[in-house]
């Protein structure tokens, strides 16, 4: 797939426009945050078992595109295992951050 990529001049295309591609990516990480602190605020005030559940929602999310065998449209790529670069650390993250605040409440 990578030929095709060359082929075309992607690869070379997307090396020589990393600032811009860079510049476009970063206001969408930064303008959803208005949004995402209220949910994160009722998370921490409903304490772990908010997280705990955010934790089982990715996990089984991963389980359900994997067991499936979901395609990304257009790319042909597992969404499972693509998107399981996300969910699986996510994961992670809201599991320890649910056993974190469980220990801090002892």
């Amino acid at each position: 797939r990578d030929r095709k990529a060359e082929q075309f001049g992607l690869l070379s295309l997307v090396a020589n426009n990393q600032q811009i591609l860079l510049n476009g990516v970063a206001p969408l990480l930064v303008e959803p945050a208005p949004l995402l602190l209220p949910i994160v605020a009722g998370a921490l005030d409903v304490g772990p078992p908010a997280f705990f559940l955010a934790a089982g929602g990715c996990a089984g999310l991963e389980a359900l595109l994997l067991a499936n065998n979901v395609e990304l449209p257009f790319v042909g790529l597992s969404a499972g295992v693509t998107l399981g670069l996300l969910l699986v650390p996510l994961t992670v993250v809201f599991g320890g951050v649910g056993v974190a605040l469980g220990n801090l409440k002892k």
